[in-house]
């Protein structure tokens, strides 16, 4: 059971994830992670990270189906995972009192 504090703030986490498509030293053209090119705008800025371990930034997007040009913190291979973790505030379900 969940403690009813109210300092207590519970996140759930989404990840999102893309495939390096096109890449340059440490400039890299990601795919599949969003369809359209509002959703790389309104996310430009983000904090990436891979799973071999690098990170990195959106810089903006590419074209009109989604695909956007990301820097990272190193070189990376088409074999990596490119990743954005994103956060939601949930709230408690109020329990419902057994005595009527």
């Amino acid at each position: 059971s969940v403690d009813m504090d109210s300092d207590r703030i519970i996140l759930k986490r989404a990840v999102l994830t893309g495939q390096p498509f096109r890449m340059y030293k440490r400039t890299v053209v990601v795919r599949w992670m969003f369809f359209f090119a509002s959703d790389v705008k309104l996310l430009a800025g983000a904090r990436l990270w891979t799973k071999y371990g690098r990170t990195g930034d959106i810089i903006e997007p590419l074209g009109t189906h989604g695909l956007m040009k990301c820097v990272l913190s190193d070189t990376t291979t088409q074999k990596d995972t490119v990743c954005l973790s994103l956060y939601k505030r949930v709230f408690p379900k109020p329990i419902e009192s057994e005595a009527r």
